[in-house]
């Protein structure tokens, strides 16, 4: 998925509390037996509350579950009945349950009612104790209860309104559907579920499996009884009831199955796309894999104010404006976009829903493999877009989270609920993606491709874990693999390899050495080492080679055996499939990167960017040496290392700038990008290639967001003006640039009207437009009026959360700060509580002792009762430790760099 949430609250889990004595809430189908009390024997101590995982004395085998529902109210009722397998002897049955009402419950042993009483437990523990302890065998338990319809949140189930309708959704990955029934909500519990709906007139139901009947219901309403799923564990089920309409898809896979597009009504054309692409998306998984797509529909689903995508069986949800757009409006970008992630969605159909991982600490199971098979499959399906050059920049953005000592490992013990929300981060998705590519690399892909089959047959609709996947890859492989992969995914951090051209014997020698990767000022242990796959590329002249390793130790050598002469160059990350920072002497440096050096692959060019860029933040390379880089690499005509380029630009932060400097920054940026970004203009032209259309926004955001471009400014202003009154008078791919340039260099009249824009839109794809335009404003003055938005009630505060993102940059964050100490309470009871612990990274852009200290001061009590607040602070005060060690280091360099522009620096190491 993309990335889920979850929310609690001490005051309401009171609503947990036992009130067996409450009348219970009828429902049209089924007349629950009342709950039969029983005081516990007097012999029998209290039992003692789970707090983490349940006890595993009773397993279901089996729900069904009926709920009274209207999208209107901000509650609803619902029955389950649970087929319990009693594995051992228990005296209570625990489950979970969280702002559920539970208002009865029966027990049933050999057709016999068994009294129960209701107990609390900690945190999300609902027990119940029968009258005397069960023995082995089966049971039946029925409960009763009454839960909430959030507006606050996306995790659970959660309401919204589209054009005026209610509708209800559901999100649960990875604790939300506790929030919807009482169940056992581990990954770990995978049965058959079946559901059914009792709604209003005007309202249609859809889940996981397809529809069996639809009968009148009561008050007008109707019931939709849905079939029965195939083993599910409890957080891949998912729903939805509101007015929907229905766009149908093409049949998909190679049993046809139905596909439909699902939206709020009146929007079924904007997914025309969609419809298009997800049953040929599906057609190369099932190639892939070598197995039938194993459900029974395909439903994909859009779901306003929900921030990714979710992969349930038969019921895939996206958030509406990826996956709908009217075709007016519509970009390559979201086009792509959604097609990535889509791609992402359906590979889960196999890695994480046909075979789930059995606890949350093998989380990469789902979300890395399902990110590594996007590149995979999107690299034959869309041979142009040039995917796979993306996992390259994506292993470098993973290698930099993971050079934090805060950073989690891929397989990190989860000791705590908040372990299970952080495990969603870009080292399980990120990171594992990238050490899966290492070793399809490094074991073919055939080979690879042979395991993974493999681990799919061998545990079809079941669990699994990491052991069970090496065992699989190792069995193909004919060589046992965990040692290479365990070094990597069970410890953090990355090592950096450094190598050593050595031609003094008869044949040349790369000297190679590890240690981990470390951004100056960190605390880490740099004798960490790791198994490392590795090949090198060297030439000499018109001719190259390549020459492949499994680096163990903190040194070895590797002959470069083919080689006929002394290598002039020697490349350590051939094609950037190493899963490691390569280091190398500033001599070989500069070779590699002259642009004389043209036996390079696009690849390999994008991951030596990558590795300069981590040099200066390791200090062993001067931040102005690749600064001067940028000038010559401004007019690259290929997008993807421009691109590339540009993470190099990062190095001139501002937030360990002066003033002065910060305009300087401004400066460079318009006089490196400003040329290339007005040839291109807001206007696109007849005939462009895709790569152009693409790389527009980008130069248009660089030379006018950041380096505030006058001609650009005042165009985007103008453009602004046309668009307020009519959203078709620019075009869709600007739209963006244009809006946050116009909007940076805004005044308060301008303010102004896009708050009356606001007021009065009820377009959602518009809305968001204008939410992220006052974002963009940089007046203090402006942006404490943004923030007032998020504690009136009126608002959405779902729909308005990049106003407290956005307000963290450099000109306004003592504002953000300000604001978020002053109404810190008042903004956790508003905000989905999964998002909480994130309000530290306001203050992220701080770069000095003082305000590192007064973010610690203020965020370490509060975050400790955070969901994952505690290693989110964490690496908040990290980042910011950093930025003080890098511009101790390299800001005088930089700051010299910036107030004195000069060409292209011959390259030098430290």
């Amino acid at each position: 998925m993309s990335k889920p949430t979850r929310r609690a609250s001490l005051a309401l889990l009171a609503a947990l509390t036992a009130c067996s004595a409450r009348q219970p809430v009828p429902t049209p189908d089924s007349t629950p037996a009342p709950v039969v009390q029983a005081q516990a024997p007097a012999a029998r101590p209290a039992p003692v509350s789970p707090t983490l995982r349940l006890p595993t004395q009773v397993r279901p085998s089996g729900y069904s579950a009926a709920l009274t529902l209207d999208p209107a109210s901000p509650t609803f009722q619902g029955v389950v009945d649970i087929d319990l397998d009693v594995k051992e002897a228990t005296d209570v049955l625990w489950l979970h349950g969280r702002y559920l009402t539970v208002k009865e419950a029966s027990l049933t042993v050999g057709g016999k009612p068994v009294a129960l009483t209701q107990t609390k437990g900690s945190g999300d523990f609902l027990g119940f104790i029968p009258e005397a302890p069960l023995a082995p065998g089966a049971a039946h338990l029925r409960l009763a209860y009454e839960g909430q319809l959030s507006e606050r949140e996306v995790s659970g189930s959660f309401r919204a309104q589209e054009d005026g309708a209610w509708y209800a959704y559901t999100q649960f990955e990875p604790l939300g559907a506790r929030r919807v029934f009482p169940c056992f909500d581990e990954p770990g519990f995978k049965v058959p579920w079946q559901l059914t709906f009792h709604v209003p007139k005007g309202n249609v139901a859809v889940t996981n499996t397809p529809l069996v009947a639809e009968e009148p219901g009561a008050h007008g309403g109707t019931t939709y009884r849905f079939a029965r799923t195939q083993p599910l564990p409890s957080y891949l089920i998912a729903f939805g009831v509101g007015p929907f309409e229905f766009l149908e898809a093409g049949p998909s896979g190679e049993k046809g199955v139905r596909t439909r597009i699902i939206t709020p009504k009146g929007r079924t054309a904007e997914g025309a796309y969609a419809a298009k692409v997800t049953p040929e998306i599906l057609g190369h998984l099932e190639k892939y894999f070598g197995i039938p797509f194993p459900y029974e529909k395909l439903d994909v689903m859009a779901i306003p104010l929900f921030g990714g995508a979710m992969e349930h069986p038969g019921l895939v949800t996206f958030n509406s404006e990826l996956i709908l757009s009217k075709a007016a409006e519509d970009t390559l970008g979201r086009q792509r976009g959604f097609y990535n992630v889509q791609t992402h969605e359906l590979a889960h159909q196999w890695f994480g829903n046909f075979v789930t991982m059995s606890w949350w600490d093998d989380l990469w199971l789902n979300e890395a493999f399902a990110s590594w098979a996007t590149p995979r499959i999107v690299e034959g399906a869309q041979p142009s877009w040039d995917v796979p050059l993306e996992r390259v920049r994506g292993r470098s953005f993973a290698l930099s989270a993971d050079s934090l000592v805060s950073a989690r490992r891929i397989r990190q013990p989860i000791e705590a609920e908040g372990d299970v929300l952080n495990a969603f981060d870009g080292i399980t998705y990120g990171k594992g993606s990238a050490v899966l590519a290492m070793a399809e690399s490094w074991l073919g892909r055939d080979v690879f491709q042979r395991g993974v089959r493999r681990y799919l047959s061998a545990h079809a609709h079941g669990n699994a874990t990491a052991k069970d996947f090496l065992d699989a890859l190792s069995a193909e492989a004919g060589t046992d693999v965990s040692g290479v992969l365990g070094s990597f995914l069970d410890q953090g951090g990355a090592p950096v390899v450094s190598t050593r051209l050595d031609c003094s014997g008869k044949v040349p020698v790369v000297k190679l050495s590890q240690r981990r990767f470390l951004p100056v000022g960190s605390t880490g242990d740099a004798k960490q080492l790791w198994k490392v796959p590795l090949c090198v590329r060297y030439g000499t002249g018109a001719q190259a080679g390549r020459a492949c390793t499994v680096l163990e130790g903190a040194e070895a050598e590797l002959p470069l055996a083919e080689a006929k002469a002394c290598p002039t160059w020697v490349l350590p990350n051939a094609e950037g499939a190493g899963y490691y920072r390569a280091a190398v002497d500033g001599q070989m440096l500069g070779r590699l990167l002259s642009t004389d050096s043209r036996q390079l692959s696009r690849a390999e060019r994008i991951a030596l960017l990558g590795d300069v860029q981590a040099l200066v933040n390791a200090g062993s390379l001067p931040a102005a040496d690749a600064l001067g880089l940028l000038p010559g690499l401004a007019g690259e005509k290929d997008r993807q290392v421009f691109q590339a380029s540009l993470d190099l630009a990062n190095l001139l932060r501002p937030s360990m700038l002066s003033d002065a400097r910060r305009a300087d920054r401004e400066r460079f940026l318009r006089d490196t990008y400003g040329a290339r970004a007005r040839a291109l203009g807001f206007t696109p032209r007849a005939k462009e290639d895709e790569d152009t259309r693409l790389l527009r926004p980008t130069l248009l955001w660089l030379a006018g967001r950041q380096g505030r471009d006058p001609k650009l400014v005042a165009e985007a202003r103008q453009l602004m003006g046309k668009w307020l009154v009519d959203s078709t008078a620019v075009a869709p791919e600007v739209v963006d640039p244009m809006l946050a340039i116009a909007a940076a260099n805004g005044d308060a009249a301008l303010h102004g009207k896009l708050l009356a824009a606001l007021a009065g839109e009820k377009e959602r794809k518009k809305r968001e437009h204008l939410v992220d335009a006052l974002s963009s404003f940089t007046d203090p003055a402006l942006v404490r009026e943004n923030l007032k938005l998020l504690l009136d009630p009126a608002q959405d505060l779902r729909e308005l959360r990049t106003l407290m993102y956005g307000a963290g940059n450099v000109e306004t964050r003592d504002v953000a700060f300000a604001f978020v100490k002053e109404h810190y309470d008042a903004l956790a009871a508003r905000m989905p509580e999964d998002s909480v612990a994130g309000l530290a990274w306001v203050g992220a852009s701080y770069c000095d002792p003082v305000h590192r200290q007064e973010l610690a001061a203020f965020f370490t009590e509060r975050a400790a009762k955070a969901p994952g607040g505690p290693r989110t602070l964490a690496q908040v005060l990290e980042v910011v430790d950093l930025c003080i060690a890098f511009k101790a280091a390299q800001g005088p360099g930089i700051e010299s760099f910036l107030a004195s522009p000069r060409k292209v620096p011959a390259l030098s190491s430290r």
